[in-house]
């Protein structure tokens, strides 16, 4: 997919990888999750991995989340070492989804959902 294929619907992973995210308990995670229909892809990071900016519509509800990053996974196997984290704008609304990674080159494909293990943050 290229740049001019923005915006666009998330695709089933990078929605798959949201609600699974979304599946920690953390204040404004309800909201987060009522988000996840309105959300689409309104850019990608430029050095090729798979983060994603968001954009969600403001019909939705706003999150009354305490941190930009309330929720966050580590990734290490044979094939991945890599942080996920989802991040949250000022007005409590999804804003990325940001894929790092833990060694020299970028992440460019997610991992399987079952492997994502979040966990609130602070």
């Amino acid at each position: 997919m290229t740049g001019d294929d923005i915006p666009r619907p998330l695709t089933v992973i990078e929605r798959d990888v949201i609600a699974r995210l979304l599946s920690v308990p953390f204040p404004g995670r309800d909201e987060l999750r009522a988000q996840l229909p309105f959300a689409t892809v309104e850019g990608r990071c430029g050095c090729g991995c798979v983060t994603v900016n968001l954009a969600v519509d403001r019909a939705a509800a706003p999150a009354p989340v305490l941190s930009a990053a309330p929720v966050s996974a580590g990734i290490s196997n044979d094939e991945f070492s890599a942080g996920i984290v989802l991040l949250v704008d000022g007005e409590g609304y999804l804003c990325c989804l940001e894929v790092y990674s833990i060694g020299d080159e970028p992440v460019r494909r997610l991992p399987p959902v079952e492997q994502i293990n979040g966990r609130p943050q602070g």
